[in-house]
């Protein structure tokens, strides 16, 4: 009998198989890669250009192939009219200080690249920025330092009788602190000692929001906490795109992408298509978007020090010592050459 059941479970499987003779796979190996927007923010906007290696739309640091340098790109709007950007280093390309995004128009980007390419954008409406309704913060007790947290707030007062997209971007700037050295032994003057500076850690995924079901509404912000592993300032700022519904179908499909987990019933992974293509060369790839969104950008001082109860306090100041958060043990005078702080800005952050 049990004989008979395994070989029936064997004919059933066998006939579950299909030889799949027409698959095919898209080479990306020497597709273009774009990553540019602009905003209703005043510029200078930035379009980068290299060739596939790897890529990813969330993280610029992340465009590892070879760059495309010499190309001739420019933004324009629906009447014609250019503004042609300049070349800051290889492969990266600025519009002047001086050019601006216009809230109603539509705005595309064109690029030749020295070998005759001619990659160009669906135009694409500037949308009416939304600015944050509400952005707060509150200090959470444990009874572990590495329980204990900041729990972030954030809104979006909805406009009711439109459908609206949102694409927000998350830029967290983290003070650190570095330990001055022993000053040299008079009468040899005591140098400057410069031991508070900024890092940017990177932020790669957005929130994506669509109003659907939400017209008008009151929208909460889903944020990762902020830790509370030192007594430093942590400043968090926002940026909130009013999107097309195209590129928030693009930025979402990215998003599914990145999140498949390779189970059965995943999506079986594919290349996303966005608003570029090469009108010269069908064979020519072009991956990647130019963004064009009505920019908020807001910012929250995190204070880590005022308002903490005194006995957290302490048991910061044993966890900061005992994992060496301040890195006393590579006194530095100037903690702009901390060479192993990723992403070191130096002094101070960028303005807004």
């Amino acid at each position: 009998m049990r004989a008979w059941i395994l070989g029936f479970c064997w004919l059933i499987l066998c006939a579950c198989e299909t030889e799949v003779t027409d698959f095919k796979t898209q080479n990306l190996s020497s597709a273009i890669v774009v990553s540019g927007e602009m905003s209703s923010l005043a510029g200078p906007y930035t379009v980068r250009l290299n060739y596939t290696s790897a890529y990813s739309p969330f993280d610029v640091t992340e465009f590892q192939g070879q760059v495309i340098p010499g190309a001739d790109v420019k933004i324009l709007d629906e009447t014609g009219a250019s503004v042609t950007l300049k070349e800051i280093q290889k492969g990266v390309y600025q519009t002047p200080m001086t050019f601006k995004g216009v809230v109603g128009k539509k705005y595309k980007v064109r690029i030749l690249t020295v070998n005759g390419k001619q990659i160009e954008s669906t135009l694409d409406e500037l949308k009416a920025p939304l600015p944050v309704s509400s952005f707060s913060y509150a200090f959470k007790n444990a009874e572990k330092v590495e329980n204990m947290h900041f729990d972030l707030r954030a809104t979006l007062q909805d406009k009711k009788g439109s459908e609206d997209y949102y694409f927000i971007k998350r830029q967290d700037f983290v003070q650190f602190l570095t330990t001055c050295p022993e000053p040299p032994p008079p009468p040899a003057p005591v140098p400057a000692c410069d031991c508070k500076c900024w890092q940017a850690p990177q932020n790669t995924q957005p929130i994506l929001i669509s109003d659907f079901l939400l017209d008008g509404t009151s929208i909460p912000l889903s944020l990762t906490p902020v830790d509370y592993h030192d007594l430093t300032d942590v400043v968090v700022q926002l940026n909130v795109y009013t999107v097309s519904k195209e590129a928030y179908t693009f930025w979402k499909r990215q998003e599914e992408q990145r999140t498949l987990g390779g189970g059965l019933f995943d999506k079986v992974p594919a290349q996303i298509i966005g608003n570029l293509r090469t009108l010269n060369d069908p064979d020519q790839q072009v991956v990647g978007y130019f963004l064009v969104g009505g920019l908020h950008r807001q910012r929250l001082t995190v204070d880590r020090y005022n308002g903490i109860p005194e006995e957290t306090y302490r048991k910061l100041g044993f966890y900061v010592d005992f994992y060496n958060i301040r890195y006393k043990d590579y006194a530095l005078w100037d903690c702009r050459k901390a060479a192993w702080i990723p992403y070191n800005l130096g002094l101070s952050i960028p303005p807004m």
